[in-house]
């Protein structure tokens, strides 16, 4: 049996990461040897709540 993952990762790149930072706890940013994102990891995402509700696109 394999356990859930509470964590979903938003690639923007398929470059290849150098270095990732903590943008605060529990989302951590993956840069490329340029300095821009190429993905961010956010972790606990059950726990995590939106600031206001999201609206559908039409």
């Amino acid at each position: 049996m394999r356990p859930i993952a509470d964590a979903v990762y938003l690639e923007i790149s398929d470059a290849e990461v150098e270095t990732t930072r903590q943008i605060e706890p529990g989302i951590m940013a993956d840069y490329n040897a340029q300095g821009h994102i190429v993905g961010i990891e956010i972790l606990s995402v059950s726990k995590r709540t939106l600031p206001t509700p999201v609206k559908v696109a039409a």
